[in-house]
């Protein structure tokens, strides 16, 4: 339990100093004027294939995949979004804006926690539906590529690498096209 303490404390620290639970930037995501939070989530979902793969490997953790459930994938995705619209940020920004004292962060954890209540309530009405839908089994990229042992951790932590350098070009070309069009006129002819 010390441990998620000090691992929330030390996300809680980096979601501030990068300014991630703005609502400025959320906006500025979704209207890809402003892409600092897609390319934290490029670093983080990088850094964790390679600590994770890594960390398989050496046998301190074992995977337990969920099935692939594109059905519930899509209306979470779908929810997701309208949730981040409408309250303006990302759920885990959320705890760090309520330590800021923001309220409409703390009136957005509560709604969560009351539609997964509600959700909670009627999924097993949801789950003998038609609109549950198929699972596909519990896939992951090394397991389609049939890869175990050294191979598996090598190209695991070669997707996490790719996430990386991603983020890299991504900031490149932030730089280039994105920022360039917000500097100020100058009123010179040729710069």
């Amino acid at each position: 339990m010390i441990k998620v303490f000090i691992l929330g404390m030390i996300f809680g620290a980096i979601m501030q100093l990068g300014f991630l639970d703005r609502l400025s930037k959320v906006i500025g995501a979704f209207l890809l004027k402003d892409l600092t939070i897609p390319k934290a989530l490029l670093i983080a979902m990088g850094a964790g294939a390679i600590m994770l793969y890594s960390a398989e490997h050496f046998g301190l953790i074992h995977f337990h995949i969920k099935p692939f459930y594109p059905v519930g994938i899509a209306i979470g995705g779908f929810l997701f979004g309208i949730g981040m619209v409408i309250v303006g940020y990302c759920p885990g920004s959320m705890p760090e804006a309520v330590g800021e004292g923001r309220m409409d962060a703390l009136i957005g954890i509560v709604s969560g926690v009351i539609g997964g209540i509600i959700f909670t309530m009627y999924y097993p009405v949801y789950h003998t539906s038609f609109l549950h839908g198929s699972t596909l089994g519990a896939p992951t990229l090394t397991d389609l590529f049939g890869l175990e042992g050294l191979a598996k951790t090598v190209v695991g932590m070669a997707i996490g690498m790719s996430f990386v350098l991603l983020a890299f070009i991504v900031d490149k070309l932030e730089r280039k096209y994105i920022l360039k069009e917000e500097e100020p006129q100058t009123g010179r002819v040729f710069s």
